[in-house]
């Protein structure tokens, strides 16, 4: 009887929940998320588990944006300015 449920316990954790080594982050980040609550998680003996769903979609959110492209001409005035700036005597 044990065998068997322990079979269904591994089928049910093993397609929709991630643990520390199967999530696509980092096992301290995983930890350190659920810890916060940044999304719901429980205990299987030692083993922290989390469903998939929930946590895809908070790496989702957490996704950055990149910063555009400085602009050629910035480039340009900034160096020149810079070349401005007083230096520091050197020893």
């Amino acid at each position: 009887m044990r065998h068997v449920a322990n079979e269904n316990a591994v089928r049910d954790t093993g397609a929709e929940f991630y643990d520390a080594k199967s999530c696509p982050m980092a096992p301290t980040t995983f930890r350190r998320a659920a810890a916060t609550g940044a999304f719901p998680s429980f205990k299987i003996g030692r083993k922290l588990m989390a469903r998939k769903a929930d946590v895809d979609a908070w790496i989702a959110t957490q996704a950055r944006t990149p910063k555009p492209k400085a602009q050629s001409g910035d480039d340009v005035d900034g160096a020149f300015f810079a070349s401005l700036q007083p230096r520091r005597p050197s020893r």
